[in-house]
């Protein structure tokens, strides 16, 4: 994993992560129907595994929920709830050295945008049933699918070296 830190002078950086923003936001907003709602099968989520190889994916992938919960039915709470959700993930994602337990810290804080969806529905079922099928959701994309993508990558040294070093 790469120990380097960000340098938003760096303009190499920038347009990194603006590109990883905007492949994050593209890919969430080409599936809509699968990327919004109770049961979010959001396949960019895939790409927060990065942030396992290389701490540098974080800005770009932040801002790239950012951007992407605003077209939520109910941005306001996605757009605060989901990228601070995201955000904690990372800081856990970081520190770990297995792929597949880095994969459920994004599982974990599924909790935060459920607890944003209580705050707009006040129903403590209501909360219990979302942050089940949130956490059902983002195990299926990023434990399961995302980590048998990326355990395939990792046979592919020219890619991973792109990776640790972006």
């Amino acid at each position: 994993m790469s120990n380097q830190r960000y340098n938003f002078k760096d303009t190499n950086f920038l347009v990194k992560s603006a590109a990883i923003a905007a492949l994050y936001a593209v890919i969430t907003l080409m599936f809509p129907s699968l990327a919004y709602g109770p049961i979010q099968l959001r396949f960019s989520e895939i790409l927060v595994l990065l942030v396992f190889y290389n701490r540098r994916f974080i800005p770009g992938l932040l801002l790239g929920c950012f951007l992407a919960n605003f077209a939520s039915d109910i941005a306001v709470f996605d757009v605060i709830f989901g990228t601070f959700a995201s955000f904690l993930a990372f800081s856990l994602i970081i520190r770990q050295k297995n792929l597949f337990i880095a994969s459920l810290f994004p599982v974990l804080f599924m909790f935060i945008p459920a607890i944003g969806t209580y705050l707009l529905l006040d129903s403590s079922t209501a909360f219990i049933i979302m942050l089940l099928q949130f956490m059902m959701s983002e195990f299926i994309v990023v434990s399961i699918i995302g980590v048998i993508i990326f355990k395939i990558l990792e046979k592919n040294t020219g890619l991973m070296e792109m990776i640790k070093n972006f």
